[in-house]
């Protein structure tokens, strides 16, 4: 039997229901609608994953930390480097961090001359991102996203 007691109860569960959804509705138009122009900036997370071209691989994991592998044919590495991201700019499409690198493991000796020389620890350089390509400067190659095809050979 309905009751004005229960009949409060009900219509004041919905009133917090309904209240609740307009609440969710419009924070989630507050975080990720046009008004928030700020929703597209770049940040670590911008570079985050495995990037991959041929003979080479490139991991960076959410809070930036890097490492590379590159490769010279199929089977002969050439460098193995760890480095650090920071101070991510730029949009989540055309991006710029700084990479610093923490550690060097030169497998291919052959590669570096005193004109060309390996990297080395605490080395600095800007590693910038565009349109799911990432382009190394410091060892002169591309990354690019997995839906990305423009790393082949």
């Amino acid at each position: 039997m309905l009751t004005r007691r229960n009949m409060l109860g009900w219509a004041g569960g919905a009133l917090i229901l309904v209240a609740l959804s307009a609440a969710i509705i419009a924070g989630v138009k507050k975080l990720d609608g046009p008004a928030n122009r700020h929703s597209d900036a770049a940040t670590l997370v911008t570079f985050a994953g495995y990037w991959w071209g041929h003979d080479r691989g490139l991991r960076i994991t959410r809070d930036g930390r890097a490492s590379e592998a590159l490769n010279s044919g199929c089977c002969d590495r050439v460098i193995d480097l760890k480095f650090r991201l920071s101070r991510p700019r730029g949009s989540t499409r055309v991006a710029k961090a700084t990479a610093t690198i923490t550690a060097v493991r030169v497998r291919d000796h052959s590669v570096y001359s005193p004109a060309h020389p390996a990297p080395h620890i605490g080395e600095t350089w800007t590693l910038p991102l565009r349109h799911g390509v990432i382009e190394e400067t410091l060892t002169g190659t591309n990354y690019c996203a997995p839906e990305v095809g423009k790393c082949g050979a």
